[in-house]
């Protein structure tokens, strides 16, 4: 296991469990006590989708075991739709697993409003009802394996927003984010019918659209991934930032990862947008904690350079993997709760497609990160 169970400050000690880690942690942390549990996951044909409550369930331990189960409708005209039949087969799974065990609601959200649209976001952070489920349970895991960022995302937020303003500051409801992580099968699995421009994701918009925060400058931190021009080049256009900080994956399970990005990335980074060298950050691949450090460490940094032109607007942008996208994440909602001017640009597709015939199974790595609860009180 890494990490301290004592925490000073917000996510600057951490506490994720990796693989054999994974399994040992719950072991030990589901028989410490009784835990009611709830889990929210998404319904996708994603193969990854039920490895962590399996996992978790297998685990043992006493409690209540209940599940929400995210349905999103990307449209009739969703590109995903020819997976069905693997939606239909992770959804037997599902049942089979919380047979006698558990039971599970579903939640389902529009991504589309009738007048075309995007609401998926918003309907994210409305359709949970988060200081009831902080009440009613423990634990909640969020399982974001088989959720895609425009719904995790506002999701995540709207649960971590609940949980600092709980009215008992005793009540030690913890909070958990698990993913099955494989960058192999993330390869495989492709964005198809990009949006034609970016927006700010909801709850991260306001401060960066206000015409009195106009003429102050944009600091933008794209976290790159492979394969991403299209919406690198959307999302640059939609922001018209004054100064470019890409994030890396290194060190990575690929040693050159880090350096294949840049490669493929060459003409578009250094060429087009004149990105600076000594701008490039770099985060461990596989802890969204480091992203997270390196991200927020960024933002003061600018914010107190610039502070003789009031400051700086922040906008981040996650088009890596799961991992580095939670860092990122929690990155924004760090800098917001702290008063910066920060925003998370993001650009939508209408599905995905599976470049190749059939996705390997039981490839991945599973992580726990603990964002909340007992262990943040000393």
């Amino acid at each position: 296991m890494t990490g301290s169970l004592q925490l000073k400050s917000r996510w600057e000690q951490y506490l994720i469990f990796k693989d054999k880690d994974f399994d040992a942690f719950w072991e030990e942390y589901l028989k410490e006590s009784v835990r009611d549990v709830l889990f929210i996951i998404g319904l996708g044909f994603d193969p990854r989708m039920c490895a962590g409550i399996k996992a978790i369930l297998n685990a043992g331990g006493s409690g209540k075991r209940e599940c929400i189960l995210i349905e999103f409708d990307e449209g009739e005209h969703s590109p995903s739709k020819r997976y069905n039949n693997r939606v239909i087969n992770n959804k037997t799974i599902l049942d089979n697993l919380l047979n006698g065990r558990g039971s599970y609601d579903t939640v389902s959200i529009t991504m589309w409003s009738d007048d075309g649209r995007r609401i998926g976001a918003r309907r994210a952070s409305e359709v949970i009802n988060g200081k009831s489920i902080l009440s009613k349970y423990t634990d909640v895991v969020v399982d974001i394996s088989a959720l895609p960022r425009g719904i995790y995302f506002p999701l995540l937020t709207k649960l971590l927003y609940e949980h600092d303003n709980l009215k008992d500051r005793k009540q030690k409801v913890n909070l958990h984010v698990i993913v099955a992580e494989d960058v192999g099968i993330d390869k495989m699995i492709q964005e198809e019918g990009i949006d034609e421009t970016a927006a700010y994701l909801h709850g991260f918009s306001s401060a960066l659209e206000r015409e009195a925060t106009s003429g102050i400058p944009i600091v933008w931190i794209p976290v790159l991934g492979e394969g991403k021009e299209i919406q690198l080049v959307r999302i640059y256009d939609h922001v018209k930032p004054d100064e470019i900080c890409p994030l890396l994956p290194s060190p990575s399970r690929n040693p050159r990862r880090g350096d294949d990005l840049i490669l493929e990335y060459r003409e578009l980074l250094f060429d087009r947008l004149r990105v600076e060298p000594q701008n490039i950050i770099y985060s461990c691949e596989h802890n969204p904690f480091e992203t997270y450090r390196q991200i927020y460490r960024t933002i003061q940094r600018y914010h107190d350079a610039l502070q003789p032109l009031r400051g700086c607007k922040i906008v981040i942008s996650a088009i890596s993997s799961k991992l580095l996208s939670i860092g990122a994440l929690l990155a924004a909602y760090e800098a917001k709760t702290a008063g910066y001017m920060v925003g998370i640009a993001h650009i939508e597709s209408h599905g995905y497609v599976v470049k190749e015939d059939e996705l390997p199974e039981d490839t991945e790595e599973m992580y726990s990160m603990w964002l909340a609860g007992e262990c943040y009180h000393g």
